[in-house]
């Protein structure tokens, strides 16, 4: 399972994505078929997709409504996505 499955999992078993395409659309600003695509095609995040999900991430981490699950989720997949683009495109955090 590639980091973008398991995002998109951890955020939709959360509670704070209901569907694939409003993933792509809202997390990563994106069609809202390219979550699909990536999926369908075995591919993962890339650079500027991996760098809109954690913006994304961080600005929903902002809601003062969430509950302790949703923001665990969030903390999760921000950690995450983190040391990716620090793993694989050297990028030490984002703005």
């Amino acid at each position: 399972m590639t980091l973008l499955e398991s995002t998109y999992r951890q955020l939709h078993n959360a509670g704070l994505v209901h569907c694939a395409e409003a993933f792509s659309s809202t997390y990563l600003n994106k069609s809202k078929n390219w979550y699909a695509y990536q999926k369908h095609t075995r591919r993962d995040y890339s650079i500027d997709a991996a760098v809109q999900c954690l913006r994304s991430i961080r600005d929903q981490q902002q809601t003062l409504e969430l509950t302790q699950a949703q923001r665990h989720a969030l903390s999760t997949a921000e950690l995450d996505l983190l040391a990716h683009l620090n793993a694989q495109h050297c990028v030490a955090d984002v703005c």
